[in-house]
């Protein structure tokens, strides 16, 4: 490594373990329930929020593989400047038996999160997960007597999926556990919103169904949820056929997910158009059409050649240019946050919450933002003079 680089590390080194001794809760979670006005979402004072943040694994899975969350990592959310969790929770878990409420799984595992939620000044979503519709099909988040008595097959997970958007008795169940929720946290403000069911895509190989379907489901949430709590935001995830209208606009923002070439075996700067093309379409149709907000409530990138850094730039970008806020998918405790989500690292460092450096410049300047001390700031300044005029003396060395 450089002695330039080597400047950079130690005072990004500096940089990390001044705000570690000093993050301070940001009060935006204690002023108040956020909600929607037009196309944004707010805060109590009309201001717009933009919701960064990452998705916390863990509370989805079923018992008895539920995965303990730490403080130290809310600490480390704080630090890294994110001010959203989005927390995967399970129908599952929450109804383990027809018409239990099992508020405990909320008391022992929910509640805590909320708590250091609310210490390092970051809001919540409750995400009710769901994975290929239950551990019958190598999923999980639905309760196992939903789906008993179908067979471990495609064809029967396509069956208990289709049988859920048309039976109204199975949707009853988990509208009252919904309704149950958001009784208890009808008046917390770290509570960002409530998104009803993750991915909730309509498998047409049984019957015909359309998204007509999910949205009459919807519906009949957000009427059960209105009943007790009349003020937070309600977060709806389209079907795989994208609905034509809603009839609700008041407090909903729709949270499509983002994975356009994540799953590719690499990725080129010339895709770049192709994600924003993706967004564009999901903008038009929910912000521009439908007149709500827009959250991407999970986005990523799995490539196994390392061009995943470049895809995640190029994604934020994206984001950044239509002002929609995103929530990385996901931190599970052992595998850290990306630093690229912020500066697009190209070389990674050993280090607790897996920073990374992208260049000398960068690090220079990250460690001047974050620290915003006079001294460091000028100390910064002549770091970057330092190393500008290093890289012109060796550009003129290659030229002789």
């Amino acid at each position: 490594m450089s002695h330039l680089r080597v400047r950079a590390v130690v005072l990004l080194s500096l940089a990390l373990i001044f705000i570690a001794g000093s993050v301070s809760p940001i009060s935006g979670v204690s002023e108040g329930l956020l909600s929607v006005r037009g196309t944004w979402i707010v805060n109590p004072l009309g201001g717009k929020v933009f919701l960064r943040g990452v998705n916390y694994e863990g509370y989805e899975l079923d018992y008895p593989l539920v995965k303990t969350h730490t403080e130290a990592a809310y600490r480390t959310f704080a630090e890294l400047g994110f001010n959203v969790v989005r927390l995967p929770v399970a129908w599952g878990n929450l109804e383990p038996y027809p018409g239990t409420f099992r508020e405990q799984y909320l008391t022992n595992f929910v509640d805590q999160d909320v708590r250091w939620a609310k210490e390092y000044g970051i809001y919540i979503v409750l995400d009710m997960h769901q994975l290929y519709w239950g551990e019958r099909w190598g999923g999980y988040g639905i309760p196992d007597w939903v789906t008993t008595g179908y067979p471990a097959t495609d064809e029967g997970m396509r069956q208990a999926v289709t049988d859920f958007w048309t039976q109204d008795t199975l949707q009853s169940h988990l509208i009252d556990v919904w309704k149950g929720v958001a009784n208890r946290y009808a008046n917390e403000t770290t509570i960002a919103g409530y998104d009803i069911l993750n991915e909730p895509w309509v498998y047409t190989s049984i019957e015909n169904l359309n998204a007509s379907y999910v949205n009459a489901f919807y519906l009949k949430v957000i009427k059960a949820i209105r009943a007790v709590d009349s003020s937070h935001i309600i977060i709806l995830e389209p079907a795989n056929l994208i609905p034509s209208q809603f009839p609700v606009k008041q407090n909903i923002v729709w949270s499509p997910h983002f994975y356009t070439l994540s799953f590719a075996e690499g990725y080129q700067e010339s895709d770049a158009s192709l994600l924003e093309a993706d967004l564009s379409a999901k903008y038009q149709k929910f912000v521009v059409e439908f007149g709500s907000p827009m959250w991407i409530g999970e986005f990523g990138a799995f490539m196994n050649d390392g061009t995943q850094n470049s895809w995640i730039r190029d994604a934020l970008k994206v984001f950044d240019k239509y002002g929609i806020g995103w929530a990385w998918w996901a931190f599970n405790g052992t595998v850290g946050v990306p630093l690229q989500l912020y500066t697009n690292p190209q070389e990674q460092t050993a280090t607790g919450i897996h920073i990374n450096i992208i260049d000398v410049e960068v690090a220079i300047l990250l460690a001047s933002i974050l620290v915003l001390g006079a001294t460091v700031a000028v100390w910064a300044r002549h770091e970057l003079r330092t190393v500008h005029s290093a890289r012109v003396k060796r550009k003129a060395r290659a030229k002789r």
